[in-house]
């Protein structure tokens, strides 16, 4: 029995302290309800509020990471065909500077042609003149013996043909 009526004491001081915690719990919440309220209330707002602008900030870098993606691919477009409108200029130009050059080599090799036609003639016609030459000397060496041989005989032959 004294165990027992042990127990029912600690029961009901534990009892005791259980109401005394819950009216302190109940004062605290009557005494301080109304103005933590507003202020939790208010922080809850706060709260909300970062959350939302932290949320919004994220969606916001997400769309410039996607517009920095985009207009990296764009670049690298922009790059590329800059690069191939280069590369096409350049194979023009080197055509077009390819044809100048065979173009002016034709032209060497006609002028050089008509300068060695030229050189031909001009050394013909020297060549003409210096046997002309020749054949005068030889024809007088000629007319000269044939005049101590034969005479008078010689010239009145050649005087007859040249006069036909």
């Amino acid at each position: 029995m004294e165990n027992g009526s042990n127990l029912i004491t600690l029961d009901l001081s534990m009892l005791l302290q259980i109401i005394n915690f819950l009216i302190l719990v109940y004062v605290f919440w009557r005494l301080f309800g109304k103005k933590i309220g507003p202020i939790l209330d208010e922080r809850k707002k706060i709260v909300t509020s970062k959350l939302l602008e932290a949320e919004e900030e994220r969606a916001n870098a997400r769309k410039a990471t996607a517009e920095a993606s985009e207009l990296k691919r764009e670049a690298k477009k922009r790059a590329n065909e800059i690069l191939i409108r280069a590369e096409i200029s350049a194979d023009e130009r080197k055509e077009k500077i390819l044809k100048e050059a065979n173009q002016s080599r034709e032209k060497m090799l006609t002028t050089a042609e008509i300068d060695i036609e030229k050189m031909k003639q001009s050394a013909s016609k020297e060549l003409q003149k210096e046997v002309s030459s020749l054949a005068v000397t030889l024809a007088e060496k000629i007319l000269k013996e044939n005049i101590d041989k034969d005479g008078d005989k010689i010239i009145n032959n050649f005087i007859e043909e040249v006069g036909e």
